[in-house]
């Protein structure tokens, strides 16, 4: 039940934060959350703007490699394992649209394990790769709009 809390706290964080988009109060409840990916759902938008997004998503497989120019992403980790390898270059990338991109492998990077209540952030233009060692994962994605610099 602690990370379904951990959910509740980050999105009355989100309430909290100065209106860049039309935020509204919103509370979800653990079984809502847990309901959000329930079934064959993958993912749940919880808040969805030009600047910030939040949404429920669950991994019954591991990820493609990729990375994204022009968005952070949050993730805090609601159940499962998952090994998270990430780093600066990866092989016969591609851009599938503009500011994204897929690969092959991330290569000369790290890899972390992470568990349910870890939280990991990924900075624009980090190449990532979940690979799942469980038969579920389930987490918050968090997506905000990298600022020009």
């Amino acid at each position: 039940m602690k990370n379904f809390e951990i959910a509740i706290v980050c999105v009355t964080m989100v309430a909290a934060l100065p209106a860049q988009a039309d935020v509204t109060f919103k509370h979800i409840t653990a079984e809502e959350a847990a309901h959000a990916v329930a079934g064959k759902t993958l993912a749940s938008p919880i808040v969805d703007g030009p600047q910030f997004s939040m949404s429920f998503h669950k991994r019954l497989e591991s990820s493609h490699v990729e990375k994204h120019m022009g968005w952070d992403e949050e993730l805090v980790i609601q159940e499962g394992d998952v090994l998270l390898n990430y780093g600066d270059t990866a092989s016969n990338a591609r851009e599938m649209s503009p500011g994204e991109f897929n690969a092959d492998a991330v290569t000369s990077g790290k890899s972390l394990m992470l568990h349910a209540g870890d939280v990991v952030i990924l900075p624009a233009g980090t190449w990532h790769h979940q690979v799942l060692k469980s038969p579920v994962m389930r987490y918050i994605l968090f997506k905000t709009r990298k600022q020009p610099g």
